[in-house]
This record gives C-alpha cells, sequence and structure tokens, in this order.
C-alpha cells in the first residue's frame, strides 16, 4: 500500500467534508463551512494522510511516510485521515477558536475576533479524524506523527493545543501530549480535557 501526507487545500474540501462527517458524531463533526474556512484561511496547519491507488483497508501501512510538498499532478490519491487546525493568540483552545466569523468570505485575511489568529503561537488542533474504514490500523498517530514534525520544523508554532473527551487522553500521552485538565470549553456540549504539546520539546 502506498501512502503519503501533504498540506491540504481548499480542493481537498469534498474528501475532507466526507471524512470528518464519518469519523465524528454530528454534534461534534465539523460542518463544511467551517472546513472551507480553515482550507481557505489557514491551510498551512492541516494535513491529510492519502493512499494511493486501490488500497485495501486491511493493508500493511507503510513504516516511513513520505510528506510531499505539494499535490501530484495527476493525483490519485484517496483521502484518508486529516488533521484540520487554526491558530490562536491564547494557550488553550476555546470556543471561538472552535468557530469562524460569518463574514470572512468578504475579506479572508482580515483579523476577527473568531476563529484562527495568524499573529498567534499556539496550533489549535480541532481535529485529526480517520475514515472508519482505516480506523485501528494507526494511520492517526502515522498522520500525528507527522504533523508533529512538520509543524516543528516549519516553525508555525509553540505548542499544539487540543481538546481530548477522557477515553483518549492515553493516545494522545502515547504521542508526547501532556495532560493539563478540565478545560473551560463547553463546545458541543460536552466535557473536555486541555492537552498540549510544547514543539521545543521532543513530543
Amino acid at each position: 500500500m502506498e501512502a503519503y501526507v501533504r498540506t491540504l487545500s481548499i480542493r481537498d474540501l469534498d474528501q475532507c467534508v466526507e471524512v470528518e462527517s464519518s469519523a465524528f458524531p454530528p454534534n461534534e463533526a465539523a460542518s463544511r463551512d467551517s472546513i472551507e474556512y480553515r482550507l481557505t484561511v489557514c491551510p498551512e496547519v492541516c494535513l491529510g494522510l492519502f493512499i494511493k491507488g486501490k488500497a485495501s483497508p486491511s493493508a500493511k501501512l507503510p513504516d516511513n511516510i513520505p510528506y510531499l510538498s505539494e499535490a501530484p499532478e495527476c493525483e490519485d490519491g484517496k483521502l484518508v485521515a486529516h488533521t484540520l487546525s487554526t491558530k490562536s493568540t491564547i494557550r488553550f483552545v476555546k470556543e471561538e477558536d472552535m468557530s469562524f466569523p460569518s463574514n470572512w468570505k468578504s475579506n479572508p485575511l482580515a483579523e476577527y475576533d473568531s476563529g484562527h489568529k495568524a499573529n498567534g503561537r499556539t496550533i489549535a488542533l480541532h481535529a485529526l479524524a480517520v475514515s472508519p474504514d482505516y480506523q485501528r490500523r494507526g494511520l492517526g498517530k502515522a498522520l500525528m506523527r507527522s504533523y508533529i514534525k512538520l509543524m516543528k520544523e516549519t516553525n508555525r508554532g509553540d505548542r499544539i493545543s487540543i481538546l481530548a473527551h477522557d477515553h483518549l487522553i492515553p493516545y494522545y500521552e502515547s504521542l508526547g501530549f501532556r495532560n493539563l485538565g478540565r478545560s473551560d470549553c463547553k463546545y458541543a456540549g460536552e466535557v473536555w480535557n486541555d492537552l498540549e504539546c510544547e514543539l521545543s520539546s521532543p513530543c
């Protein structure tokens, strides 16, 4: 099975919506409009894992997944996992980071009260989503390792912060994240924990 990761772009919108809606319950999945916003305004902090050609979900994942700096000219890869993020000026992910300005299309590069903050040093990771057919095979961890490495190498921020349910804390801790306790954020009416990975440390 051939696989690669690359930075996402707006042309990946349909595939991202499909992966996101299949990986999360409706109250937690990002809307199409939200994904469109992130892929337009801050694609540099969004990454996708693609499988080339016809691949069985049971096929072995390669040990080293290459990062492509740009999409192949004739891309036949299928998106099977993604990370979607924005940047924030505060340490922890808040509800205003999860939302987006209603009028952003009139001036995508403007600074708004909600959504992406271009000068922020916190990478607010809103989604690590894996297509159900490819779950429990290590793709999520492989993508996250690539993501952490890329964010460090490109100096995108000082830390990656996430919201996680209790049962996912060990998963993220295995990737180098620290659990900082209950979050004040009530996104989707759920109880969350704040976790972070300091990019200056070997997480």
